[in-house]
């Protein structure tokens, strides 16, 4: 049996979803599963969830934040770009294309499902992840 595509993950903070077109929570972009996951604020994003939504395979991951300057919480949105930058080179040093994981800054009259589809376009053009076909191989 084929084991199931885990697909792209979205965090969104829940500051940029407010008063906006409800984003649906999960849908298929292309045949690829994608789920959405809200956060408290961006800065919540922990590296070691990236890394564990990668490990088992996924395509990719996106965090969407609020515009540069304009958090809600503090500074959580440069917490998240800095935590995302690392990611990235932490993937780059290990042979896996640093592009897997994306950090956006959304403002308010930014078009949120559009951003999350170019995202998730973009994850697709990746094609599988390499740890996931190394998984499907040992299998």
């Amino acid at each position: 049996m084929e084991p199931q595509d885990p697909g792209i993950l979205i965090y969104v903070c829940r500051q940029c979803l407010a008063g906006r077109t409800i984003l649906p929570r999960q849908w298929v972009h292309l045949g690829v599963h994608v789920q959405v996951k809200e956060l408290p604020c961006s800065g919540k994003t922990d590296p070691e969830y990236v890394f564990g939504a990668l490990e088992a395979g996924g395509r990719g991951l996106l965090v969407v934040t609020c515009p540069k300057g304009e958090c809600r919480l503090a500074q959580g949105n440069y917490r998240a770009e800095i935590r995302v930058r690392t990611v990235q080179r932490l993937l780059a040093e290990i042979g896996v294309e640093p592009e897997r994981v994306a950090l956006t800054h959304c403002a308010p009259d930014d078009d949120i499902r559009a951003i999350a589809d170019s995202a998730v376009d973009g994850f697709c053009a990746l094609g599988e992840n390499p740890v996931r076909a190394q998984t499907v191989k040992a299998g």
